[in-house]
C-alpha cells in the first residue's frame, strides 16, 4: 500500500481540470497528491471541441475517470463539483474509494425532488432542449445566465475569469440527465449500495440550480453518508470566499470519519 494520499477532483459542466486551481492548491497544502483530469475532449478549444463533445455519454465520463482511479496505487479521495459530484458517485460505485465528496451535485436518477425545484437549471440550461436533436449537439456556455445562475454570489473578477476557462458541454450527458431512463444504459444511474466508504454531501445555501432536496435525499441513500451546507454560497462552493469554508468541512468529515487515515 502506497504512502500517497490521492484525491481526485472531477469538474463540472463547461470546465476543465485547470478550473480546480485554488482548491488543487488546497489539498496540495494539506499533503495531498491532487489529480484533476480533465473530462474527455475537453481540454479543446470551446470551437474547436464543440462537435467531439457533443456526443458523448455520462457513461464515457464515468469510463474514463474509472480508469484513473484504478491506475493509482492506492484507493483515492473522490471529489466533484455539480456534473463531477454526480460522476464522483458512479465512479465510486465501480471502484473502492477511500471516500466521496459529492457537492452541488446534480442528480442521479430517481431522485426525489418535485419537478418545480428545477426551475433554476431549466431557466440555465432550457433552451437547449427546444432545438432539433439536441442529444446531437453540443451545449455552449452563456455568460449571463452562468452570472445571474450560477456564480450569483461570487464577485464579478472572480465570476469572469472562472467564465473565460469554460468549453461546450455534452448535449447527450444533458439529454441523459433530463431523461435518465429513455437509454437501456442508465447512465446516471448510481449504485448507492454498492458504495460503502464514507460520503460527504454538500450544498450551497444560495445554490440557483440544484434544488435544495438533493444533497439531504443524496446523502440519505448512502450507508455512511453525511450531510452540510455551505451558508452564503452560490454554486460555485469551491471559489471565492467559499472555499475556506468548503475545506473547513471536507477538514471536519475527513477525521470525523478517519478518511485515509492509514496513508
Amino acid at each position: 500500500m502506497s504512502d500517497a494520499k490521492h484525491v481526485v477532483l472531477i469538474h463540472g459542466t463547461w470546465c476543465r481540470g485547470g478550473s480546480w486551481g485554488p482548491t488543487r492548491a488546497a489539498f496540495e497544502e494539506r499533503g495531498y497528491t491532487v489529480h484533476t483530469p480533465t473530462l474527455r475532449h475537453h481540454e479543446l478549444p470551446l470551437r474547436e471541441g464543440a462537435m467531439k463533445i457533443a456526443p458523448l455519454s455520462m457513461r464515457d465520463y464515468t469510463d474514463d475517470l474509472v480508469a484513473l482511479v484504478d491506475s493509482l496505487d492506492s484507493p483515492p479521495l473522490l471529489v466533484g463539483l455539480s456534473l463531477g459530484g454526480l460522476l464522483a458517485q458512479l465512479v465510486a460505485a465501480r471502484t473502492r474509494p477511500a471516500g466521496v465528496v459529492a457537492a452541488c451535485p446534480a442528480p442521479a436518477a430517481g431522485t426525489l425532488v418535485n419537478p418545480m425545484a428545477f426551475r433554476g437549471a431549466v431557466s440555465l440550461v432550457g433552451r437547449h432542449y427546444i432545438q432539433p436533436r439536441p442529444w446531437a449537439k453540443p451545449l455552449y456556455p452563456h455568460w449571463e445566465r452562468f452570472r445571474r445562475l450560477i456564480a450569483n454570489v461570487q464577485t464579478e473578477e472572480v465570476a469572469r475569469e472562472f467564465f473565460a476557462d469554460l468549453v461546450c458541454e455534452s448535449g447527450r450527458a444533458y439529454c441523459e440527465l433530463l431523461f435518465p431512463y429513455l437509454g437501456r444504459g442508465k447512465a446516471i444511474a448510481v449504485n448507492f449500495a454498492a458504495v460503502t466508504s464514507p460520503v460527504l454531501l454538500i450544498r450551497a445555501e444560495c445554490d440557483l440550480t440544484v434544488p435544495p432536496q438533493v444533497a439531504p435525499w443524496t446523502a440519505a441513500r448512502y450507508q455512511r453518508g453525511t450531510y452540510v451546507e455551505v451558508p452564503r454560497s452560490d454554486h460555485l462552493v469551491f471559489c471565492g470566499e467559499a472555499l475556506p469554508v468548503t475545506m473547513g468541512h471536507i477538514d471536519d468529515w475527513i477525521a470525523r470519519n478517519h478518511v485515509l487515515a492509514s496513508a
